[in-house]
């Protein structure tokens, strides 16, 4: 990696029975697999069309990349952008290391900043409706601040993106608690660090969250927005089926 500007889609394979209790309970475990990947397709599609970035898929668990190639391989055949497909061939696999959520963030974003990065974004899989256009803002606002944050409604954030490594955001959060957000925040003001909040969203966990999903699609779609969640959409109509 030369000096560059990364995204990271930290994201952990939707095998069945592993996607999360809220979607495996409302859709059943196979139906809720199928979507949760139908998510990270979107995302991967998004994230690649960040131009002049490099593209990493933090896996997790970190045995499983043969998993997330066939991931790419399906992404590459069922992606209606050819062009952002081929590019698909470039993203690059981090195996998360062991622990809790702020450790595993914290190992990677060192690794990232140790090889070369000079700005990094970190995205989870959960938010199908993310657009490049926040990534590329995202970006931008990196030259002017140290820290952005993208916030949810559930308390946590959905995006963070650095300048440089700073460890002392992952260390003693309360990553199962509903203060995530707050919590960092905090850190932030605590360490002087210059940042900037995003417009606030969601990510899609439950059935209240996936019934918001279908009405902004819907909504996308009527303005004429067509790419973005393109998988996510498909799988919804399968599963309507």
């Amino acid at each position: 990696m030369n000096e560059s500007n990364v995204i990271c889609v930290f994201a952990s394979y939707p095998a069945p029975g592993k996607v999360g209790e809220g979607l495996d309970q409302y859709l059943g475990n196979k139906q809720a697999s199928f979507l949760a990947r139908a998510f990270l397709l979107d995302t991967i599609s998004t994230c690649l069309k960040v131009p002049r970035s490099e593209i990493y898929i933090a896996h997790h668990p970190a045995i499983a990349r043969a998993e997330f190639e066939d991931v790419l391989y399906l992404f590459a055949a069922e992606e209606r952008n050819k062009k952002i497909a081929k590019l698909a061939e470039s993203i690059n696999f981090i195996p998360q290391a062991e622990g809790d959520v702020g450790q595993r963030l914290l190992n990677t974003s060192r690794y990232i900043f140790e090889n070369g990065a000079v700005k990094a974004i970190f995205v989870g899989s959960d938010s199908p409706l993310l657009q490049s256009l926040v990534l590329r803002a995202t970006f931008r606002l990196l030259s002017d601040h140290q820290v952005v944050l993208g916030p949810t409604f559930e308390g946590t954030y959905y995006l963070i993106g650095m300048n440089e490594h700073y460890p002392e955001l992952f260390r003693e959060i309360d990553w199962n608690g509903s203060g995530v957000y707050r919590e960092t925040v905090a850190r932030l003001s605590g360490n002087g660090l210059k940042w900037q909040e995003l417009e606030l969203s969601y990510v899609v966990t439950g059935p209240e969250e996936l019934e918001q999903l279908y009405a902004d699609i819907d909504n996308l779609r009527l303005t004429g927005e067509n790419e973005i969640a393109y998988h996510t959409e498909k799988c919804l109509q399968n599963l309507e089926k």
